[in-house]
């Protein structure tokens, strides 16, 4: 799914609309400034499954010593 872009003015002026969109939606909103992205806005759902798959796992330290 293509990431819907706002301007932080678009953001600080539609700051509901957009958590709405992106919570209830799971649309993703790339943020703007000066036409360049700063950061993307996600579902809480994919940033977790995405922290998760980012958390080393149980042993692989000890494996990497």
């Amino acid at each position: 799914m293509e990431p819907k872009t706002y301007s932080t003015i678009d953001l600080r002026k539609q700051m509901g609309e957009i958590l709405d969109r992106t919570r209830i939606v799971g649309e993703p909103a790339a943020i703007t400034r000066k036409g360049k992205t700063l950061a993307y806005l996600v579902p809480a759902e994919w940033f977790e499954r995405y922290m998760a798959q980012q958390a080393p796992t149980v042993g692989a330290e000890q494996d990497a010593a």
